[in-house]
């Protein structure tokens, strides 16, 4: 058995997914909502939860929606427009799905709320509430709110990190195209579709494209990008267009159709799952060769030994790359001394830690359980 055929079988098998559709699919062109494409995508949902899955959306498409509610010559800035469109597409998901005898709740969130281990598990705890209910958790980005230091980037990310949260099997990303392909299918008629990506597939990166929307905020390369953050704690993704009638159903069937993407063998757990999806870097560590080589082979933590120099301003507690001699990002990690302390020890033994700074606060710069490296 192929891994592709493997992979659309754990699709066809999961029990908890996230769904997450794209302004394109959703919105018209001048940005009003698509009543064919969100009545056709209710149906699946309600479909899906009437089967005994459990279903997470994140949605996109607030924005859109304000656009299209009152035009873009009023000079609105999109966080404006994201608050006149946002009660405007929950309205519409909640009729749609109140006539098929189903609730809808809102969720609205931002990166601060995930990178906070506390707000982390208690998300947690309300989306599994509100999941054992039968209740269909509608996620968006609290645009209204967002600052650029606390954005997710766009809803592609957002819905890799709640996969994480929710600790789904499966997260579908629908969007104007059938998939990933080779190249641009509207501007080269040889593109392929490619069906499934692999764990090391540096083509399919190189194929995905940057290019955003006139409402969305992400590509094709942060829908990869998202699949492969989603994969780091063992769901399986998918990418399909979200305009296909009944696209969520045919790829929860494990039908050929779209890219699905392949997770990680080694699923990572409990705070190191954390680290890899929720956390956003705030500074950088150049290690030296033997130290990148420890840290590689697994299991070792980093001293300030191995360290060379530092980037960015970082606190006890936060997250920071890691990187080897020739630029190689090899892992993420909780740093336990803040920028100033560790720029006087790089270099010096365990044993010279007290000497320098009068006190000893910890062995490592970054403990083994709190590092994750970046090819897990």
């Amino acid at each position: 058995m192929s891994q592709e055929v493997h992979l659309r079988q754990q699709l066809a098998r999961s029990k908890r997914v996230v769904v997450k559709v794209g302004s394109q699919a959703l919105c018209l062109a001048d940005g009003r909502l698509d009543g064919r494409t969100i009545a056709g995508l209710c149906q699946d949902l309600a479909q899906l939860l009437d089967e005994g899955r459990q279903v997470v959306l994140v949605s996109s498409g607030a924005v859109a929606s304000g656009t299209g509610e009152v035009g873009r010559e009023r000079g609105l800035g999109k966080q404006a427009l994201a608050a006149i469109g946002q009660p405007l597409l929950m309205a519409r998901y909640r009729m749609e799905m109140q006539g098929l005898g189903r609730h809808v709740a809102q969720v609205l969130l931002t990166h601060a709320d995930l990178a906070d281990r506390g707000r982390f598990l208690h998300a947690r705890r309300v989306l599994a509430e509100l999941l054992a209910a039968g209740i269909l958790p509608i996620v968006n980005e609290n645009d209204t709110v967002s600052v650029d230091e606390l954005r997710f980037g766009d809803n592609d990310q957002l819905a890799a990190q709640v996969a994480h949260v929710v600790e789904a099997d499966a997260l579908l990303l629908l969007t104007e195209v059938d998939g990933l392909y080779t190249s641009h299918p509207d501007k080269d008629p040889q593109a392929k579709l490619i069906s499934f990506v692999g764990l090391r597939d540096t083509r399919a990166l190189d194929a995905a494209e940057d290019g955003t929307s006139a409402f969305g905020s992400g590509g094709m390369k942060s829908k990869l990008l998202a699949a492969k953050k989603a994969g780091s704690v063992g769901v399986v993704a998918a990418i399909g267009r979200g305009k296909r009638p009944g696209i969520t159903l045919d790829l929860l069937r494990g039908e050929p159709l779209g890219t699905v993407v392949q997770p990680a063998a080694k699923r990572l757990s409990g705070k190191r799952s954390w680290v890899a999806t929720s956390l956003r870097t705030r500074g950088t560590l150049h290690v030296d060769a033997g130290a990148a080589q420890a840290l590689a082979q697994g299991g070792r933590s980093l001293l300030p030994a191995g360290v060379v120099r530092s980037e960015g301003r970082f606190a006890v507690g936060d997250a920071v790359a890691v990187v080897g001699p020739s630029g190689q990002l090899i892992a993420r990690g909780l740093v336990r001394y803040d920028s100033e302390e560790a720029s006087k020890i790089y270099g010096l033994r365990t044993d010279q830690i007290a000497t320098v700074l009068g006190w000893l606060p910890a062995d490592e710069l970054i403990h083994r359980d709190d590092l994750v490296l970046a090819d897990t």
